[in-house]
C-alpha cells in the first residue's frame, strides 16, 4: 500500500491474458461509469458516518476531478446523478478544461425531486474531444418508450388499467454514437440509471435494461457496430435484470421469480414479465460484462453504505417481507456478495450494482480497474466519507475495436 496515494486512488489495472495482434484488433478505448451521487438526494443524516458538511459541492467536487485526473486514461466517462445546476455551473467548465465535451439530459420531476433547480437529477456522458467525434446522440426516458410499446401490444384487461403505475418511471438513458478520429472505428455507448424504489419494482428495473441494450443496438444502426451499456443498473449479480443481459433473455426461475414477487407486493397487480413477454430479452450478441471476462467474476462491490439511515426516513415505506427477506436470504449465485452486518458492523449496504456490458464480437476488453480493497475502507466505516465522495465507487474497462466488426466506416473520411 502506497500511503502517499489517498486510499480511494489505490487501484491497478487487471489485464487480460490475450491481446489480439494488429491484424485483429486497432485502437483502444477507456470507459469509465461512475455514480456521483446527488446531493438533492442527501437529507440531512442519511449518512450517518459522514458529516453533512462533507457532501457538498465545494468538498466533493475536488475529490472527484482528482479521480479522473488520477489514471488520466478515460476516453468516455458516464455519469450517474448529476445534478443540472451541479453540471451547469461546475462539472462541464472543468471537464472542458480536461479534453471532454458532454451531454447531460435531466429526469422528469416527479415526487422526489423539487422543482427547484438544485434539486434534480440526471445523466451526462462525456468524451475526449481530441479522440472522437459525435456522430449522434439520443437522451430519452424509459417511460415513453414503455408507453410506445404498450400501444402495439393486447394488454390483459387488469394490465390496461394499471400501466401507467406499472410503467411509472422517470428514469432516462444516453445512447452516444462516437466516431475514433485515428482509426474511424465508431461506438455507441449507452449511459443508464434504472430504478431503484429498494427492489421493490424489480420487474420495472428488468424491463428497463432490456430495452436499453435493445435501443442501445438499434441506435447503433445494428449489431455488427460496437456497443457498450454502462451505468447503475440497481441489479445485483444473482437479479434478473444481470441474468437477462447475460443469457440473453430471462430464464423460468427468473420468470418464475418476477411473478412471485409481484404477486407477493401487490396483491393482484399483474407483472410485467406478463404485460410484455416479448420484451424481456435482447438481441446483442456476445454481449459480456468487461469484468467477468477479465477476472471471472464482476466486481465484489460497487456501492458501500451505511444504509441504517433508509430505514428511519419519515413516510418511507418499511421493506415488505418479500423484499427482506431478498435482503436477509442468502444468494445462490457464486458471484454475490452477501452484506453481513456482523462482519461490517451496522446495516451496510456492500454490493455491485454498477457494471460495463460490451459486445465481445466487435470488442476485445484488455483490461478493468480492480476494485479497491474493502480494508481501505473499513477504517472510513462507509461511503461517502472524506476521502471517498460517493457511496457509489467508478469502475473502468479498456477495450480494442476487433478489425472484424465491421465498425470502420472509410467513406466518411474525408468528412473529417
Amino acid at each position: 500500500m502506497d500511503l502517499h496515494v489517498p486510499p480511494n486512488l489505490q487501484r491497478k489495472w487487471v489485464w487480460s491474458g490475450h491481446r489480439p495482434g494488429p491484424q485483429h484488433a486497432v485502437g483502444d478505448l477507456v470507459v469509465m461509469t461512475y455514480n456521483i451521487l446527488n446531493k438533492a438526494f442527501c437529507p440531512e443524516g442519511i449518512y450517518p458516518s459522514c458529516p453533512d458538511e462533507l457532501l457538498t459541492t465545494g468538498r466533493r467536487h475536488p475529490l472527484l476531478m482528482k479521480e479522473i485526473d488520477h489514471h488520466k486514461d478515460a476516453d468516455v466517462i458516464c455519469m450517474q446523478e448529476v445534478n443540472s445546476r451541479y453540471y451547469d455551473d461546475v462539472l462541464r467548465q472543468d471537464m472542458q478544461r480536461r479534453g471532454y465535451a458532454g451531454c447531460y439530459f435531466m429526469r422528469p420531476e416527479d415526487d422526489t425531486v423539487d422543482i427547484d433547480k438544485d434539486n434534480t437529477d440526471g445523466s451526462a456522458t462525456f468524451y475526449r474531444d481530441d479522440r472522437f467525434q459525435l456522430v449522434k446522440e439520443e437522451c430519452g426516458q424509459f417511460k415513453h418508450l414503455f408507453e410506445k410499446e404498450s400501444e402495439n401490444c393486447q394488454l390483459p384487461e387488469d394490465a390496461a388499467v394499471s400501466l401507467p403505475n406499472l410503467i411509472d418511471s422517470s428514469r432516462v438513458y444516453i445512447f452516444t454514437l462516437l466516431r475514433c478520429l485515428k482509426t474511424k472505428s465508431r461506438v455507441a455507448v449507452g449511459n443508464i440509471h434504472t430504478s431503484f424504489d429498494f427492489f421493490t419494482k424489480m420487474d420495472l428495473t428488468t424491463l428497463e435494461i432490456a430495452f436499453a441494450i435493445n435501443g442501445l443496438v438499434e441506435f447503433a444502426g445494428g449489431v455488427g457496430t460496437p456497443h457498450i451499456l454502462c451505468g447503475d443498473f440497481n441489479q445485483e449479480p444473482h437479479h434478473p435484470g444481470y441474468q437477462l443481459l447475460h443469457d440473453g433473455s430471462l430464464n423460468k426461475t427468473m420468470t418464475t421469480y418476477l411473478r412471485d414477487f409481484k404477486s407477493g407486493e401487490n396483491g393482484k397487480v399483474p407483472s410485467l414479465v406478463d404485460v410484455f413477454p416479448s420484451c424481456f430479452k435482447h438481441n446483442s450478441r456476445n454481449l459480456k460484462s468487461a469484468y467477468e471476462a477479465i477476472v471471472g467474476h464482476d466486481v465484489p462491490f460497487s456501492n458501500f453504505e451505511d444504509s441504517s439511515a433508509f430505514f428511519n426516513i419519515p413516510k418511507r415505506d418499511k421493506l415488505s417481507k418479500v423484499v427482506q427477506a431478498l435482503f436477509d436470504g442468502t444468494p445462490t449465485h457464486p458471484k454475490v456478495r452477501k452484506t453481513d452486518p456482523e462482519a461490517y458492523g451496522s446495516e451496510k449496504y456492500v454490493s455491485a450494482l454498477d457494471y460495463v456490458w460490451y459486445s465481445s464480437d466487435s470488442l476485445h476488453c484488455e483490461a478493468v480497474l480492480k476494485m479497491i480493497d474493502e480494508d481501505l475502507i473499513l477504517p472510513l466505516h462507509a461511503c461517502p466519507n472524506a476521502v471517498f465522495p460517493s457511496d457509489h465507487l467508478p469502475i473502468k474497462a479498456k477495450f480494442a475495436f476487433l478489425k472484424s466488426s465491421g465498425s470502420r466506416e472509410p467513406e466518411l473520411h474525408s468528412a473529417l
